[in-house]
């Protein structure tokens, strides 16, 4: 008996030991994941390396940005911060703010560059008084007088619009101070343009960091931030590879729109060199930037052809352009692609959904120096109650700046989401209210006599709480002329004015007969008026008015039997309706200015005889509906124009005498 338990024991023993055997085997070489019925845990996945994008500089090149992101969205690769200059600073805020890929296409194909960069469709929006002054000059050149010397403003093109289409573009992100916070991390590369320094902006107001950015010296004017003067980011860094590290970057996918090397012919001319220089100090940060590049990283350089920095009529043109140079470099993109589970996670956490209208709390007004503030608030037209959106508040926004009093107008809107205050921040004219333009012009007669003019004006705007403005006008030529007046409006809405004025003419006229040139007159006049009137709306103004002076006709050459006229007494009671809706002063290509005057000449005004005159001058252009079996070229636009010209009228305010005629 005691035999056959041991020999038990030792059987128990060794079951045991055979089995602990296998169980530490078990533990030390578990079974294949793939085996039938395994239940073998898996190690833990690494974690994605995070992916900072930088979209360099480029202006209207960067449009090409876009295409990019189209392929980084369709490869499901994330972007865990982005880091932009100049027109990458558009492109990646915009993203950055919450949009998605195909909706930040679908924006920047939407926008008129004609109308962000040109002006195009502003003059619509300028009151008549404005637009009676400027349809006289060939240009928008103008200067500040202050100390007794000239001030220009600080950039040739107005950035009003490109400034409301930024805060269009970042609505969604609105009011979010710093930018770590925003759907996706970001930073916008500007310069310092006191120091030279640059600048990395990762908090303030959005839209105004990535307008800073695109601050192209003398084309943008800078803008002021925490006291410092921003300019382009491209002057110090046009690729901020360096940032994106330093920022949140493992890996970094570096997006670069050079402009191609120039040829000799492209260097002849002063302009293109000064171009070139500073392209050329763009080009040696850039280069340095992209030569920091591990094998880790993505280099994208998109080759745009004729494709310029000014070519924003090539905006369309730009987008598949950065798809192709992207989908050149997919081999090495595909490395950071994620699940379609994974990207559809980021990408929720990386939108934001569009603003609906909302309805204002209150509307407030910033900045306003010299302006009245029941005008701006008229002229603005938005108040506490009202239900808007985005585009509409810029609408308005314009609508201000239209007033040609600012040259800068912006808003924000803080506190409830759903029922926020609108605050507009208005800049005053910083070379105002002492204005001065200059012009140039040539005269040609058909005798082959060529003479040049040259003209002034001077504006000072806001001398009363009613917006009164003094104006002036000199002409040398040809035709010469001194012209002064005083515009005061009579309500708030500045629809009611009276203008009294004083103007001396004289100008020297060729008689023809049969085309040929056979006496030459010396016109000279002088009067004093005074119109009162009313502005109905933007587009149309009617006036009414009396006139006083003396006016003279001199032979200078010609038939001797040709009479004279040493002084004549002028004087009468005139009225005058004109309407403008022309999309520009010159070379303008839509819209209708007409205009009808109407004179009476009485002696009890110190006129030489009774009579009526009646003026009337017409021009329409209309574009009519494209026809197919025109080119493309031609089928843009047909343009219909009617003259219906009695007399020319040579005053800003019209209403001058006849010329005397010989008798």
């Amino acid at each position: 008996m005691r035999r056959e338990c041991t020999d038990g024991n030792r059987s128990t023993r060794g079951l045991a030991a055979l089995l602990l055997s296998a169980y530490v085997a078990c533990v030390a070489f578990p079974a294949p994941s793939h085996a039938a019925g395994s239940t073998a845990v898996e190690a833990p996945a690494k974690p994605r390396p995070r992916i900072g994008l930088v979209l360099g500089g480029g202006g209207a090149k960067g449009a090409a940005h876009v295409g990019v992101l189209r392929v980084l969205d369709d490869m499901r690769i994330p972007v865990d911060c982005i880091i932009g200059t100049s027109m990458g600073a558009l492109v990646g805020g915009t993203y950055a703010s919450g949009m998605s890929a195909s909706e930040l296409e679908a924006a920047i194909r939407a926008i008129s560059w004609q109308d962000t960069i040109g002006r195009r469709g502003l003059r619509r929006q300028v009151p008549m008084r404005r637009k009676l002054v400027g349809s006289t000059y060939s240009n928008s050149l103008e200067f500040g007088v202050r100390g007794g010397s000239l001030m220009a403003p600080s950039g040739l093109i107005s950035t009003q619009n490109v400034d409301l289409t930024i805060q269009s573009l970042v609505g969604r992100s609105r009011g979010v101070g710093e930018f770590d916070k925003l759907p996706i991390p970001f930073r916008a590369v500007a310069t310092n343009m006191q120091s030279g320094e640059m600048v990395v902006l990762d908090r303030g107001d959005l839209a105004l960091a990535m307008r800073a950015s695109m601050a192209v010296p003398g084309v943008f004017s800078p803008v002021n931030i925490d006291g410092r003067i921003l300019g382009d980011g491209g002057l110090t860094r046009n690729v901020p590879v360096d940032i994106a590290r330093q920022t949140c970057a493992d890996v970094v996918i570096a997006v670069a729109v050079p402009n191609p090397l120039p040829t000799a012919d492209d260097l002849r001319s002063p302009l293109t060199m000064m171009s070139r220089t500073l392209d050329v100090l763009i080009s040696a940060n850039e280069r340095q930037q992209l030569e920091t590049l591990g094998p880790a990283d993505v280099k994208i350089v998109i080759e745009m052809g004729d494709i310029g920095s000014a070519s924003f009529d090539r905006v369309d043109d730009a987008i598949p352009m950065g798809r192709a140079a992207a989908l050149a470099q997919q081999t090495a993109l595909s490395r950071y692609a994620v699940t379609g589970a994974e990207y559809l996670a980021w990408r929720e956490s990386a939108s934001r959904p569009g603003r609906e209208k909302v309805a204002l709390a209150a509307v407030n007004l910033h900045g306003l120096e010299r302006a009245n503030t029941e005008f701006i608030q008229h002229t603005l037209g938005l108040q506490a109650g009202d239900v808007v959106d985005a585009h509409q508040i810029a609408q308005r926004a314009t609508a201000v700046y239209a007033l040609s009093d600012f040259e800068r107008v912006a808003y924000t809107l803080s506190g409830d989401p759903t029922r926020p205050t609108l605050d507009m921040h208005l800049k005053e004219k910083s070379w105002g209210p002492h204005i001065v333009r200059f012009d140039l012009g040539m005269h040609i007669g058909t005798d082959a006599n060529t003479a040049f003019t040259i003209g002034g004006d001077y504006l000072q705007t806001w001398i009363n709480d009613r917006g009164g403005e003094l104006r002036g006008s000199l002409r040398l030529g040809r035709t010469s002329g001194l012209e002064t007046s005083l515009y005061q409006p009579l309500d708030s809405a500045h629809r009611w004015f009276v203008e009294p004025g004083l103007m001396a003419q004289r100008s020297i006229e060729d008689l023809f007969d049969d085309g040929d040139a056979v006496t030459r007159y010396r016109f000279a006049s002088g009067w004093a008026d005074l119109d009162a009137g009313h502005a109905f709306g933007k587009r149309a103004e009617l006036r009414a008015g009396i006139r006083a002076g003396v006016q003279a006709a001199d032979r200078e050459i010609g038939s001797q039997d040709l009479p004279e006229i040493p002084s004549e007494g002028y004087g009468g009671f005139t009225a005058r309706y004109t309407f403008d809706s022309r999309d520009r002063d010159v070379l303008w290509q839509h819209g209708t200015v007409a205009r009808v005057t109407y004179y009476r000449s009485e002696e009890a005004l110190g006129a030489d005889a009774n009579y009526d005159r009646f003026e009337g001058h017409g021009d329409l252009r209309i574009a009519v509906p494209s026809q197919r079996w025109l080119p493309a070229a031609e089928r843009r636009v047909i343009v219909r124009h009617v003259p219906a010209t009695v007399r020319p009228v040579q005053s800003r305010r019209s209403g001058e005498p006849a010329r005397a005629q010989p008798r």
